[in-house]
């Protein structure tokens, strides 16, 4: 009798999946269509990065070693970003993945990064489909802790990330902080320039 319960379940759950497969293509599309908005299809392709730092509010902007970017299309489902020292920069080697997506299940966008000389997971969102502004993706984070930040130690920050329009083979990337303290002032501690390679 148990095992009868168990091929019953079994069967259940095949029909189950069967029937959901059948209905998320004709809601959502089929897997990947739609999810690769025009913003985030023009980033595809190799890129040269020129970013810059601030180490705080009404810092002076510090110029960081160049990186090259490969972003390509996955399955026209997402963006995959993986970034590493220009060849002619002479910097310790890195790698910084980043995933950019629009997720039509729950129609927001999203954005993950992921950096082997601070390895800690940030995420990103900006719910709703039409919530670019003149072209330009500000997606909001959660927090994260930096080991060093000057002088001080241990210091948490929330954060936000904007992402700008893809304008004659540039494309700049903004990242903001904003200590999590009474009376903190957010400010733009990176920049990104990204300039499309041949």
């Amino acid at each position: 009798m148990t095992n009868c319960c168990s091929r019953i379940a079994r069967l259940a759950s095949l029909i189950f999946v069967a029937a959901w497969m059948t209905v998320v293509p004709a809601a959502h599309g089929e897997p990947g269509s739609g999810s690769v908005t025009p913003l985030i299809r023009q980033m595809a392709g190799n890129w040269r990065v020129e970013p810059k730092m601030w180490p705080g509010p009404d810092a002076k902007a510090i110029e960081l070693p160049k990186a090259t970017a490969q972003r390509r299309i996955v399955n026209d489902a997402f963006l995959d970003e993986e970034m590493t020292p220009a060849a002619d920069s002479q910097q310790e080697a890195f790698t910084r993945v980043a995933y950019v997506s629009f997720n039509t299940i729950n129609q927001q966008y999203e954005y993950f990064s992921l950096d082997s000389r601070l390895p800690q997971m940030m995420s990103y969102t900006l719910p709703g489909a039409n919530e670019a502004h003149a072209g330009q993706l500000e997606l909001r984070g959660t927090s994260f802790v930096a080991p060093v930040w000057g002088q001080a130690r241990n210091v948490p920050f929330m954060y936000r990330l904007t992402i700008g329009a893809v304008e004659g083979d540039r494309q700049i990337v903004r990242l903001f902080l904003k200590e999590q303290r009474a009376q903190a002032n957010e400010f733009l501690a990176f920049e990104y320039l990204y300039i499309r390679q041949p």
